[in-house]
Parts: C-alpha cells; sequence; structure tokens
C-alpha cells in the first residue's frame, strides 16, 4: 500500500532545463499540497504499484510504502555507503565528502560553513537544451532582484571536473559568497545559478550509460529544481549545425547538413542493431554524429531524471511558449520561489534585447524539404513518446 506523507526537505537548489516549443510545469505544489496539479504518467504509475520505485517524492510530501519506517533526509541515500560503488566512482570522492547532506539554513541558496569560508552551490541550473533559448532564458533570471548574476556555460558537472577540482567550481559562486558574508537585511533571500545546457545530457566522460547526471544530482542536490525548454528537435540541429560552424570557420550550406544528417542517422540506425536505444544516445560515439543528432532524442533523457528525481522540482516548457515570455517568465519565478514582481518588471525583463538568436548564421538559407522529411521521421517515435511522458501532445511539434 502507498501514502502520501508530510515533509518539509531542506531547500538544496533549483535545476533548470530548456527544451524547445510551450511553456508548462509538469509537477508542481497545489493549494492544498496533498495532490498532482497533473497525474504521474502511466509508465511511473505502473512503477509505483508494483513496488519497483518504493520511494518518490511528490509535492506536498513523499510517496512512501507504509511498511518502512525510515526517513531519509536527501534523497533516497541514507549515507554514502548505500551509493552503488560504480556511482561513487562517477561523483568522485571529493565532492561526497566535501559537499555536506544539509545546507546552512541562513540562507535560502544552498550554502555551508566551513573552517576557512563561506561555500555555496548554484540554487538553480539552466540545464539544457542548447541552440533551444537557454541564454536569453537564463539571462531573464538572472534579471530578476532575487538573483546574482553569474557566468552561464561553466559545464563543470559534465565536463570540466574531471580535470578542474570542485574548489574551481565552488570558486565561481564567490560573487554570491561576498554578498552573504556582508550579512545584509536582504541576502538570505539571494540566489545564484548555473547555465550549462550540457547538463540534462552529456555523459561522455563517463564510461559507462548506467547512470545520467540525474543520478549524480539525485545524490548531491537532491532539492534541485528542473526547469527544460525543449524546442522542435529539427529545427534544433540546424540552428547548432549553423552556430557551431560559423565558431569553427567552416564552410556549411543547407546541402552539406543534409549530407551531415544521412550519415548521422545511419550511424544510429546501425548502433541499434547492437545496443539499446538509451546506450546509443549516452555513448560517447555518438558525440561525433553529425550536428550531435542525438541530443534531439529528448524522451531518453526526461525519462531518466524522472525515474531518479524528485518530480515536484521539475519544470518544462517549450522554445515556443518561452517566445511569450510575459506569461512565461511569471511562472518561472514563481517556481523558483522568488519574490514577486510587478506587471511593469516583468514586461521590463521581457522586453530586453533576445540573447544569442544567431542571426549572421540564418544567411545559409532554410533547412531543405527532404532534410525536414528525414529528421520528422527519424525523430517521430522519440517525439511521440515524450508527448505520451509529459502528457502533452504539443511536444510531437506536428
Amino acid at each position: 500500500m502507498l501514502k502520501v506523507i508530510k515533509s518539509t526537505p531542506v531547500l538544496a537548489g533549483i535545476l533548470v532545463i530548456s527544451f524547445a516549443g510551450s511553456l508548462s510545469t509538469l509537477f508542481s505544489q497545489t493549494d492544498t499540497g496533498d495532490k498532482l496539479r497533473y497525474p504521474l504518467p502511466g509508465n511511473y504509475i505502473a512503477r509505483l504499484s508494483n513496488g519497483t520505485l518504493p520511494k518518490l517524492p511528490f509535492p506536498g510530501g513523499i510517496l512512501t510504502n507504509t511498511t518502512s519506517n525510515s526517513t531519509r533526509m536527501k534523497g533516497k541515500f541514507v549515507s554514502e555507503l548505500d551509493i552503488p560503488t560504480s556511482l561513487r566512482h562517477i561523483i568522485g570522492k571529493q565532492i561526497l565528502q566535501s559537499i555536506p547532506q544539509v545546507f546552512s539554513s541562513k540562507f535560502k541558496n544552498p550554502c555551508w560553513e566551513t573552517k576557512q569560508s563561506l561555500r555555496c552551490l548554484p540554487y538553480f541550473y539552466v540545464a539544457g537544451m542548447p541552440k533551444s533559448g537557454t541564454t536569453d532564458l537564463f539571462s531573464k533570471i538572472n534579471s530578476h532582484p532575487d538573483v546574482v548574476h553569474s557566468v552561464k556555460e561553466l559545464h563543470w558537472w559534465t565536463r570540466r571536473r574531471f580535470n578542474a577540482g570542485l574548489s574551481w567550481y565552488l570558486n565561481k559562486q564567490s560573487r554570491i559568497v561576498r554578498l552573504l558574508d556582508k550579512k545584509t537585511a536582504d541576502a538570505a533571500r539571494l540566489v545564484i545559478g548555473e547555465g550549462s545546457a550540457s547538463t540534462l545530457w552529456d555523459c561522455n566522460n563517463y564510461k559507462t550509460t548506467k547512470y545520467s547526471n540525474a543520478d549524480i544530482f539525485e545524490v548531491v542536490q537532491p532539492n534541485a529544481k528542473v526547469i527544460a525548454i525543449f524546442r522542435n528537435p529539427a529545427d534544433r540541429l540546424y540552428s547548432g549545425y549553423k552556430y557551431f560552424g560559423r565558431r569553427k570557420g567552416d564552410s556549411r550550406s543547407p546541402e552539406k547538413f543534409h549530407s551531415y544528417c544521412l550519415t548521422a542517422v545511419n550511424s544510429f540506425t546501425k548502433c541499434l542493431q547492437t545496443y539499446g536505444e538509451r546506450q546509443c544516445v549516452y555513448r560517447s560515439e555518438s558525440a561525433a554524429l553529425g550536428g550531435r543528432i542525438h541530443v534531439g532524442l529528448y524522451n531518453i533523457f526526461v525519462r531518466d531524471w524522472l525515474n531518479v528525481f524528485p518530480h515536484k522540482n521539475l519544470y518544462f516548457l517549450r522554445t515556443d511558449e518561452w517566445m511569450n515570455c510575459t506569461i512565461a517568465f511569471p511562472k518561472i519565478v514563481e517556481f523558483l520561489e522568488l519574490g514577486e514582481m510587478s506587471k511593469k518588471q516583468i514586461v521590463s525583463i521581457c522586453n530586453t534585447r533576445r540573447m544569442n538568436t544567431l542571426t549572421v548564421a540564418k544567411q545559409i538559407g532554410p533547412m531543405l524539404p527532404k532534410t525536414r522529411a528525414l529528421l520528422n521521421e527519424f525523430y517521430r517515435p522519440y517525439m511521440e513518446d515524450l508527448a505520451t511522458v509529459l502528457q502533452d501532445p504539443r511536444y510531437t511539434w506536428s
């Protein structure tokens, strides 16, 4: 038997993810705090009812097996010894021993005091997807008076932590540390974010497809919240092709993009003959496919996050919804539990110039119709699955 019990978790952070299309909260607190605004996808209900996931955080409480009397203050792991050895290896000893299970109650931002100084992690993360509006989204969130400005693309969790230590990453949060050290009246409400668009999906450095970044955050910051912004995967792929080609100085064209896509689709199809979809998405070889075609298989990443991460901390939106900023932005502010803003403030922020729109690269021309047909056919089953998981047909981009 399963029931919902009240729980007050320690605030540890908020994770933001972006994919391109319409803005909606998957799960969020209701007025009564004891039921879901949206029901769980059918596959997750089944997994809960058959006992394979005995405990998952829910809005306003924790879904738990009534026969269990254990309490967990941080995720599903009571101690480091509960974490599988292979996952401990991926996370790293330094992270597990340096980042505490409980953060200081003095601040809204996840911080802790050491003998030397105050240390902080980001409160929210804009975690993906690349070329889906993450720069503009992150910039406008940073315009909120409660948010301390920070560097967007650190890529520490997915890439740099393998050669740049934890101190390097924590030092990047020094701006909020200096403000919190001043102990001003408004210091307790200040937060800082991080906007690496690789956090949702990039696991190429793990040498295994068993775990994803969701597993790492579930251990280190299980109270982080996730905002995801999705874009039509074919459009996202073409935008990335144009953007990264411009940076490298490559000569790019719609015809060359079609050739890239043919190679990528054939390579991924060949991979499926040996491995499963999830393995082909996370295998390091996929990063070399033309235009990173695997990044558009959003349903794989979303399922991984939903499988282990607190659903109440996940917020998904689509790029076309973000275009209506005056409606989308207040919802994000509410989700991040930031201070309320006046309509005038919201309009002022939303009217600022859109960031990173790639106007020069658009001059190579539109995608060829045959390329769009190829990509639509390739992505179709994955988009349909995403729409099923999120219970929203708009995620098929049909």
